[in-house]
């Protein structure tokens, strides 16, 4: 049985395991989910397998943090959902998802970034910030209707590459 760490109305995030390395790489490896991500589909299964342990120890950066599968409640495996710190960014940490093709256009996206910032709040994580594709529109309005504020285009998260939309949720008032 997997430990759940939290729900939706319509999903479950629970840590990933080996028995999803078949459906992640069928996510994966369709080019329309990479398009926006910089990363190329993977070439086979062996590299989602040899992902899985790097996935899992992102749960070690601290409390709220993880790179977790996303099922509907009878299993069936939909994507992932992410929150990790920002490397030498002190206090900011990144959300992100990404969502089997089939799940595209249902409103997911927004359940499950609202679940995950709400995750990352009740753990003490209050700088969450989400680098976008700048023509990745879909992700841009999910971050908006989860309440991330558009920052602007930004280098600052890794000079090597072009510029990301940045949007944030702030600090919680004290």
């Amino acid at each position: 049985m997997s430990t759940v760490l939290f729900t939706t109305e319509r999903l479950v995030v629970r840590p990933f395991h080996h028995a999803d390395a078949a459906a992640a790489f069928s996510m994966w490896s369709d080019p329309e989910v990479c398009r926006f991500t910089g990363d190329e589909p993977p070439r086979d299964i062996e590299v989602i397998a040899a992902d899985i342990p790097r996935w899992q120890a992102v749960a070690e950066r601290g409390p709220g943090c993880g790179f977790w599968a996303v099922t509907t409640p009878d299993a069936m495996f939909v994507g992932d959902v992410y929150v990790r710190p920002v490397d030498g960014l002190a206090g900011e940490y990144e959300i992100g998802w990404h969502l089997a093709r089939p799940f595209w256009g249902r409103g997911y996206a927004t359940e499950l970034a609202l679940a995950a910032t709400a995750h990352a709040r009740r753990n003490g994580i209050n700088r969450l910030v989400a680098l976008i594709h700048p023509e990745h529109m879909a992700s841009r309005r999910v971050a908006e209707k989860t309440g991330l504020t558009f920052e602007g285009l930004s280098d600052r998260y890794d000079p090597d590459d072009p510029p990301v939309a940045v949007y944030a949720v702030l600090p919680a008032e004290a």
